[in-house]
C-alpha cells in the first residue's frame, strides 16, 4: 500500500475495533488503545473473556459487534499470528467491511491478507497503529514516530546479532545458525553483525519499503534510537535528532531519554551481556537525566 493512501485512510477512519484487547498498565495494547482513544477515535474493544478495557464494555467476537451499533473503519489486531484469518472470516461476515484490516507490529498472516485484499479491504502487517498515525497525525504525541526514511540501516557494524536474536532469524529464514551466520554476518569487534550491501546499507534494507526481514529483525533495530548513547548523553541525543527525521524536536533529552527507557523495557529489548549483545543495549535506569533537566 502507498503511504498517501494509508495516510488518506487514516484520516477518514473514525471507529477502531481492538481485537485482544486489555488495559493492563505497561501492555503494548494498552498503550495503543490509550493512544488512539486520546487521539479522538471511537474504540470498540474485542474480547472473549474480559468484560471491559479502559471503562468501555468489551464484545466478545468481531461478530457481534453489529449487535453494539459499531461500524468499524479499522479492525485491528492484537493477536498471534495463527488466528488472524478465523478473524478475517469474521471480519468478511460483517454488514460493511472496514477500510483496513491492521495486523499490529510482529503479526504476519498472508492467509488472512488474502482474505482481506480479495474483499476489496487494504491490509497492514507487521506495523504499529499508533506509530504509522503519530508519524502521519500527531507529531506531538510521542518523542519518536519511524519515518522508514533507512538512515538508521545505514553503516557497517552497527546491527549486532544478539544470541536472542539468532533463533529469531533462523526461524525466518528455515536456516541452521551456522549458515545464517556465514551468508549473513561478519564478524566485527568479536561480535556477529548483518553484512551491508553495495550501496552502504544493511543487506535487507529496501528503499521505499523499510527493512525486507522486519519481523525477525534484530533487537538493535528494534530498539532505535533508543540506544545507550542517545539515552545518556546529551551530545549524542542531538546529534541524532539532526539526523534522524523521526524524533520530535520538541522533546527534550531527558523526556527522551525516560520514553525510550520506558520503551526497552516494555519490549524486553534491555542487555545486560556486553561481551555477545550491542552495547546500545546495555541501559541503566540511574544513567538517565534528572526529567527536571532543561
Amino acid at each position: 500500500m502507498l503511504f498517501d493512501d494509508l495516510r488518506d485512510l487514516l484520516g477518514r477512519a473514525r471507529n477502531i475495533a481492538i481485537v485482544g484487547a486489555k488495559d493492563r498498565p505497561g501492555s503494548p495494547v494498552d498503550h495503543v488503545g490509550r493512544y488512539l482513544l486520546n487521539a479522538g477515535f471511537n474504540i470498540m474493544p474485542v474480547h472473549p473473556v474480559r468484560r471491559q478495557a479502559w471503562g468501555i464494555p468489551t464484545v466478545r467476537n468481531i461478530t457481534g459487534l453489529p449487535s453494539r451499533g459499531f461500524q468499524p473503519d479499522i479492525i485491528c489486531l492484537f493477536r498471534a499470528p495463527q488466528y488472524c484469518a478465523e478473524h478475517a472470516r469474521e471480519t468478511l461476515s460483517l454488514p460493511r467491511l472496514p477500510l483496513i484490516f491492521w495486523m499490529q507490529e510482529g503479526i504476519r498472516s498472508p492467509e488472512a491478507g488474502m482474505l482481506m485484499a480479495g474483499a476489496g479491504v487494504k491490509v497492514v502487517e507487521d506495523r504499529c497503529l499508533q506509530t504509522v498515525h503519530a508519524a502521519y497525525f500527531d507529531e506531538s504525541s510521542s518523542v519518536f514516530a519511524c519515518r522508514m526514511c533507512g538512515k538508521c540501516c545505514e553503516g557497517r557494524g552497527g546491527i549486532v546479532v544478539g544470541p536472542r536474536d539468532l533463533p529469531r532469524l533462523c526461524a525466518h529464514f528455515n536456516l541452521p545458525a551456522e549458515e545464517v551466520l556465514a551468508r549473513y554476518t561478519e564478524n566485527l569487534g568479536g561480535k556477529p553483525t548483518l553484512k551491508c550491501g553495495e550501496d552502504g546499507f544493511c543487506l535487507f534494507f529496501r528503499a521505499g519499503k523499510g527493512c525486507s526481514i522486519h519481523p525477525a529483525r534484530p533487537a538493535v533495530c528494534r530498539a532505535w534510537p533508543f540506544f545507550r548513547g542517545n539515552l545518556v548523553d546529551e551530545v549524542s541525543f542531538a546529534m541524532a535528532g539532526e539526523d534522524c527525521p523521526g524524533i520530535a524536536k520538541q522533546t527534550t533529552h531527558a523526556e527522551f531519554a525516560r520514553e525510550g527507557y520506558r520503551y526497552l523495557k516494555e519490549y524486553k529489548l534491555l542487555a545486560d551481556d556486553i561481551l555477545h549483545e550491542g552495547r546500545a543495549l546495555v541501559v541503566k535506569e540511574e544513567e538517565l537525566p534528572p526529567l527536571n533537566r532543561g
